[in-house]
């Protein structure tokens, strides 16, 4: 078994988000692992707001855009801030597109040995037992995985 150097939690702001990023963080300190957090701007989201920003000028997409990256990293910091985590002892990373895509990028991009995620995430089938970002990182993810769920 390879030893696990590099750790990332795949973050989307649901309730078991603080869950993930303590648990990676307790498990990093233990085998001396870094840590990187990576949340994803879905790409229907951006595409919903271009098609806003095209029909009015009150928006400008850029702008709209990096202000949600900017608030992204900034709930990411107090993620850390409310688990008394030191933030430079976490990489943090806000990037858009389709998020099981994004996560394999960013997996080998960041020399990732595990990743970290919740079994649902915040989309609109919440009844179901994965999610569909993590059913599809369950056939598809590059490393292993480690699932959480809130009851655990």
């Amino acid at each position: 078994m390879q030893d696990i150097r590099n750790i990332m939690v795949a973050v989307d702001f649901s309730a078991i988000s603080q869950h993930l990023v303590g648990c990676a963080w307790a498990l990093g300190q233990k085998i001396n692992a870094t840590i990187d957090l990576v949340n994803v701007i879905n790409q229907r989201d951006v595409e919903a707001l271009s098609k806003v920003a095209d029909v009015t000028t009150a928006i400008s997409f850029p702008d709209q855009l990096n202000e949600m990256r900017e608030n992204r990293l900034t709930a990411l910091m107090a993620l850390l801030s409310d688990l008394d985590i030191p933030p430079d002892a976490i990489g943090r990373h806000v990037r858009t597109g389709i998020p099981s895509e994004v996560l394999i990028t960013a997996i080998k991009e960041l020399d990732i040995d595990l990743l970290i995620m919740g079994t649902r995430g915040r989309g609109q089938f919440a009844g179901m037992l994965f999610g569909s970002t993590a059913a599809r990182m369950l056939s598809k993810c590059p490393v292993p995985l480690l699932t959480l769920r809130n009851e655990w």
